[in-house]
């Protein structure tokens, strides 16, 4: 009796796990067909034509611009602030003033020594008087007029540093935020207010060794900075450093850019491109067309096939491409791709190797093949 009950619950368990066992089997067999069976989603983007152009080339570098002239005004002697002659950010001449110091007790030293120069004057006077009556030596003559340079020395001594005193702009420029106070008691070398000369700008960058024959001093410089996107400041090349640099071999280049307007400001980092001389035939595609992977780079090109109803539709073939130079938006394609070939240039998240597509605004497929200029 106890084993025919095993043996009925042996079979119902078997039923019921064979059941469930079949259920998960059909489904699964029944989203397997249906994603089969299923219409491929059209993807909507936008594409551009492959395009044959003469590229000229152009050597890249990252730069810092500096003004033509800049420096920490300071003065070069210890003293407390008794005038400031400028606001914060107005222009100043050379010989302007900026600071004056305290110098009264320099000045009552200067008097003192004047006073003594003077009476060492009178000396000399005297004993050359008196040379001339035999009545003091040669060697009095002498030393009256050693005592005297001595004293002149002193009072020119003093005048300089009373001159030091009294701290003048050294070029002409536009004053940065003032660092001192009326009153402060400054140390030699201290920063008193920054002066830059923004009539012109320099920009440092480095190029390397294998582009030292394609630039020359005098030659056109092009320059962007993320400050003023789209606009481009022309310079030239203004010196190269003598010695390459042997631990990394980069040349330190200099470019001058005019700066009328003032727009451009030391510290700025800028984009430097530098055309070469010759030009190559080269195939050409918007840079927003390249999918950018770590096993390759590749575009999306549109291909028109016969569908299973016999019309016509358009699918894409991932293409992986060997890419070179970029400029102005467009970057040049070595290997991958031909002239003419139309590539998608926007919505390539959606597509796979084999997506149908819909071509969004003019379609490129039915315009004639350009060949530009560049």
């Amino acid at each position: 009796m106890r084993a025919k009950r095993i043996v009925i619950m042996l079979v119902a368990s078997g039923i019921v796990f064979g059941g469930v066992f079949g259920f998960v089997a059909f489904k699964n067999h029944m989203i397997k067909q249906y994603f089969a069976t299923m219409a491929k989603p059209v993807v909507a983007v936008t594409t551009a034509k492959a395009e044959a152009v003469n590229w000229q080339s152009v050597v890249a570098a990252v730069g810092t611009l500096q003004a033509l002239n800049g420096v920490d005004v300071s003065s070069s002697l210890a003293g407390l602030v008794k005038e400031i002659a400028f606001q914060s950010g107005q222009e100043i001449r050379r010989g302007q003033l900026v600071v004056r110091l305290d110098s009264e007790v320099e000045l009552s030293d200067l008097r003192s020594a004047q006073a003594d120069q003077e009476l060492a004057k009178l000396t000399l006077e005297r004993q050359k008087t008196l040379l001339r009556s035999d009545t003091v030596s040669q060697s009095a003559l002498d030393k009256a007029l050693a005592e005297f340079k001595v004293k002149l020395a002193k009072t020119a001594g003093l005048q300089a540093q009373i001159g030091k005193k009294v701290v003048v702009a050294p070029f002409d420029g536009v004053l940065g935020m003032r660092k001192v106070d009326l009153g402060q008691y400054i140390q030699p070398g201290q920063t008193i207010v920054n002066l830059q000369d923004l009539s012109q700008m320099l920009c440092d960058f480095s190029v390397s060794q294998k582009d030292l024959g394609v630039i020359k001093v005098g030659q056109s410089v092009r320059m962007t900075t993320d400050a003023w996107p789209g606009e481009v400041f022309i310079g030239e090349i203004a010196a190269l450093e003598p010695q390459v640099e042997a631990k990394t071999g980069m040349l330190a280049v200099q470019a001058r850019f005019p700066n009328a307007e003032r727009r451009l400001r030391p510290g700025m980092f800028a984009k430097i491109d530098i055309n070469r001389p010759e030009t190559e035939p080269v195939v050409t595609v918007p840079s927003s067309a390249v999918t950018y992977a770590l096993h390759g780079d590749a575009v999306f090109v549109v291909r028109e096939e016969a569908g299973a109803d016999g019309k016509a539709v358009l699918k894409v073939e991932r293409a992986v491409v060997e890419l070179g130079d970029r400029q102005g938006g467009m970057v040049v394609v070595r290997k991958g791709i031909h002239v003419g070939d139309v590539v998608v240039t926007s919505g390539q998240v959606k597509l796979e190797n084999g997506s149908l597509v819909q071509l969004s605004g003019e379609d490129p497929l039915k315009a004639p093949a350009t060949t530009a200029q560049k």
